[in-house]
């Protein structure tokens, strides 16, 4: 009778543990499964459609949901005033998202292809809409009348508290992040380049675009930090198309004007619901047998 109720105890935690085990740590603020980065709502150079609010990334075992919230549309706007090339227009929108699980610094992890990409605004046709894996991120801010650097974008007054959401909050932070130590003691304009887009990777898999309802529905409250922006744009694609563990996602926009990072932990994929469903079988069978133990003592 002693071993029984020490299978059971054993069993139970075993499934609370598994249980557990499934639930997203992450460095950001969370909140109903998602995990959530609020930049700075006065560091959007350029005015209110540059600036973004917050950026939020929910797993969900099997998918994982992203959504970005801010001045900013998804099919971008035209700025009459390229820095660049006066006297013409520019498009300027929503740049590539990034996930680095490498542990090193964004620019380390992009010269060694270590990095995922997303991309979810399809604003040229060199690659179309989805999940990239072995990324190398190149810049294209100058090209969308921008910032050639990040140093000039906070030399500039851009530097804000929460300069690039919750998990970046100082531009220390920043450029530690994105060119590691050595350059972020001596940051310049000329080794603090602005990697936003999808330079070169191989596409793994599709993405699917998410309306307000579909968020809403999945939980998500941008609202509960009053960081709700004129847009909100979300998708979500599979989890087994990017890495797992300690990650930072970032994103820019095309200009650079405005940029946030989110750090997390995603986990690897949950234990199935058969291992689970194993664990409450045994645990039935040795309920359901202990009568007969009992019949069989009391017979002896």
């Amino acid at each position: 009778m002693k071993t029984l109720k020490v299978f059971l105890a054993t069993t139970a935690i075993s499934v609370s543990l598994l249980s557990l085990s499934n639930q997203q740590a992450s460095a950001g603020q969370l909140v109903d499964g998602w995990n959530y980065s609020i930049d700075s709502f006065q560091d959007g150079s350029g005015g209110s459609v540059f600036d973004i609010k917050g950026m939020a990334v929910k797993d969900s075992g099997d998918k994982i949901y992203v959504a970005l919230t801010g001045g900013m549309p998804l099919g971008g706007t035209t700025d009459s005033d390229d820095y660049w090339n006066p006297g013409h227009s520019v498009h300027i929108g929503w740049s590539d998202l990034f996930f680095n699980f490498s542990g090193q610094d964004f620019q380390t992890a992009s010269q060694s292809g270590q990095l995922f990409g997303v991309r979810f605004a399809d604003y040229d046709s060199s690659l179309t809409t989805g999940v990239y894996q072995g990324v190398q991120a190149k810049s294209i801010t100058t090209q969308h009348g921008g910032y050639s650097n990040l140093k000039w974008y906070y030399d500039w007054g851009w530097g804000q508290n929460n300069t690039q959401g919750t998990d970046l909050a100082t531009t220390q932070d920043v450029y530690n992040y994105y060119y590691g130590s050595n350059v972020a003691q001596n940051a310049t304009w000329n080794n603090t380049p602005i990697l936003n887009a999808i330079g070169s990777g191989t596409k793994v898999g599709n993405i699917s675009m998410l309306n307000d309802q579909q968020l809403n529905a999945a939980g998500l409250n941008f609202g509960n930090f009053s960081a709700t922006g004129q847009y909100t744009i979300g998708f979500s694609f599979d989890k087994a198309l990017i890495g797992d563990g300690n990650y930072v996602s970032n994103i820019f926009l095309e200009c650079g004007n405005d940029g946030i990072a989110l750090k997390g932990d995603l986990k690897s994929v949950p234990e199935s619901a058969g291992t689970i469903g194993l664990l409450l079988t045994g645990l039935s069978f040795m309920a359901s047998q202990l009568p007969q133990f009992r019949k069989k003592k009391q017979e002896a």
